[in-house]
């Protein structure tokens, strides 16, 4: 497995921090999150309360929302003023107000680096921090949802210069030459801007690299936001990791592909510091194994070594099948190209590999190991033939983490994060076996029940054009229907302790149909009924999406 380009990875070490004597014992974890949506903030959470921890977020006012950028002044304050043992920040969010700020909003990077000050009076008073930066993407889209509003038009053709460069600077024939074309296609205006954004993100990871030099975080996650084999994005990855390297930051920085894990991976990472209890090692396997070789879509590495780098991000050991015993199995349901559940869902998907992944989990299992599931068959979606498989077998409920959702990286950054955690509060006696019955249960609600089955009779109802992202007002008679369908899905599932869907606090987090935010309520929770009501959805633009053209949340 490699880190870049011909580099191989080396351990992501956890270093252990002062063990928590506050009363009670619960460790306080501060997050300044990437954003303000579920996977960014219930996500770490939820793991944070595996472990017995409690995760302390900003006031919501100085978050960002969508398109409005937080409040980087008032985030530092809020850092500095927080009793916590040890600090996980977006550098994206502290510096500039947000993910998407810090694609949109104009900045300097100066004025980005001097945001992150308060890390190193935080550090100067022994408070362990843990930060994550990434590297820009560029989604091959015209929707401007998240991005420049350049985009639209121009998003589909700097996708394709991005990539040219890339080529061309690796000495590709032809490439310099489709370059010079893709760059024709673009006003000198919008190629500069976009050249110079990533210029100045280029140099601020670089700052970031300098924090974990001199000792300002403890770790550093080198995130890759939707990535391709060739890409602007690809080249300052591999550029990144080679710095890392040089300067001597093996083991405390990780880049890989993902971002709305990162900082779920990095809290994962800092329990295993503050809980104690040694290292913990993963063994990464698959039923054919030649498919951790593939490559998923919109990354652009194999899937087994971003299960790897996941891994090592959290703080774990990543081996192979062969090595020494591990604390637990990681099953990868690997990329089968049938189809992409937020753009083209498959018709119907390959029914014998989930049939012998959920025998050899129910094997392990039955053999004393710990067991967790990712499924990175098909993108933005849950394989239904695994999830159908691994109920017939027994298991979902005695798994130790599963996941589905978005890229692999997503998946496979979850899904280390939980186990991890888990692992971890086992050994220390801090286990909450309420809070790890209800994440299992929540990601197969959402990744399964949601992403591959609900979505899309909701975007059919509505009218949605799966290639952009739609407009859902919050009081849309759509979420009465996909309440009802999240109950249903919870019906098929046997086992969690009668937890229940609670239709009252379904909604869509950014008000389209691309992800979904509930929660789960002890016993049997009353499902409204849908009616017939005609719905339509609000489109972004009123621009059709260019040929081809896939949704911009989830493509380099």
């Amino acid at each position: 497995m490699t880190a870049g380009p011909g580099r191989p990875t080396a351990p992501y070490t956890a270093a252990p921090h002062a063990t928590v004597q506050r009363p009670g014992g619960r460790p306080r974890i501060a997050l300044v999150p990437l954003d303000e949506r579920p996977a960014c903030t219930a996500l770490p959470r939820m793991v944070a309360a595996v472990a017995g921890a409690d995760l302390l977020l900003p006031p919501a006012a100085a978050l960002p929302a969508l398109r409005r950028p937080g409040d980087p002044a008032a985030l530092g304050s809020w850092l500095a003023a927080t009793d916590a043992d040890a600090a996980v920040v977006s550098l994206e969010t502290l510096g500039h107000g947000g993910l998407i700020a810090s694609r949109t909003r104009p900045a300097t990077v100066a004025s980005a680096t001097a945001a992150w000050e308060p890390l190193r009076a935080l550090a100067a008073r022994g408070t362990p921090v843990h930060a994550v930066t990434l590297v820009t993407r560029t989604p091959d889209s015209a929707d401007a949802m998240e991005e420049p509003a350049y985009w639209d038009p121009h998003g589909p053709d700097l996708h394709r210069l991005s990539a040219a460069l890339h080529r061309a600077a690796d000495g590709e024939a032809g490439a310099a030459a489709e370059a010079r074309d893709a760059a024709g296609r673009v006003p000198p205006e919008v190629r500069a801007d976009f050249l110079t954004r990533r210029l100045r993100n280029h140099a601020v990871n670089l700052a970031a690299l300098e924090l974990a030099a001199d000792g300002t975080v403890r770790s550093l996650v080198v995130g890759a936001d939707d990535t391709a084999p060739h890409g602007l994005a690809t080249a300052e990855l591999h550029w990144l990791d080679r710095w890392a390297d040089w300067l001597g930051l093996r083991g405390r920085v990780a880049v890989r592909p993902g971002a709305d894990e990162a900082c779920t991976a990095l809290v994962a990472r800092t329990l295993l510091g503050l809980l104690g209890g040694g290292p913990v090692v993963v063994r990464v396997e698959a039923v054919d194994p030649a498919g951790l070789r593939r490559t998923a879509p919109y990354e652009n590495v194999p899937v087994g070594t971003t299960a790897a780098r996941q891994l090592e991000a959290c703080g774990a050991t990543a081996v192979a099948p062969e090595g020494p015993a591990p604390d637990a199995v990681l099953l990868v349901h690997t990329p089968d190209g049938a189809g992409d559940w937020a753009v083209a869902p498959p018709a119907a998907t390959d029914p014998a590999p989930s049939a012998a992944l959920a025998a050899r989990a129910a094997r392990l299992l039955d053999g004393g190991h710990a067991v967790a599931v990712a499924d990175c068959a098909q993108p933005n979606g849950a394989d239904p033939a695994l999830v159908a498989a691994l109920a017939a077998e027994g298991v979902l409920e005695r798994l130790t983490s599963y996941a589905g959702w978005n890229t692999a990286g997503n998946t496979l950054g979850t899904v280390a994060a939980h186990t991890v955690a888990a692992v971890a509060a086992r050994r220390t006696g801090r286990f909450d076996a309420d809070a790890h019955r209800r994440l299992l249960l929540h990601r197969l609600l959402e990744d399964w029940g949601y992403m591959a089955s609900a979505r899309g009779r909701a975007r059919a109802a509505l009218g949605s054009d799966p290639a952009r992202h739609d407009r859902v007002p919050a009081d849309h008679p759509v979420l009465a229907a996909v309440a009802a369908d999240l109950a249903a899905c919870r019906d098929r599932l046997p086992g969690f302790g009668g937890l229940a869907v609670d239709p009252r606090s379904v909604v869509l987090p950014w008000n389209r149909t691309f992800e979904v935010d509930f929660a789960l309520t002890q016993g049997a929770a009353a499902v409204p009924a849908t009616a017939d009501v005609p719905v339509t959805a609000v489109p972004v633009t009123a621009t059709g999406p260019a040929a081809g053209a896939r949704p911009a949340e989830e493509q380099e």
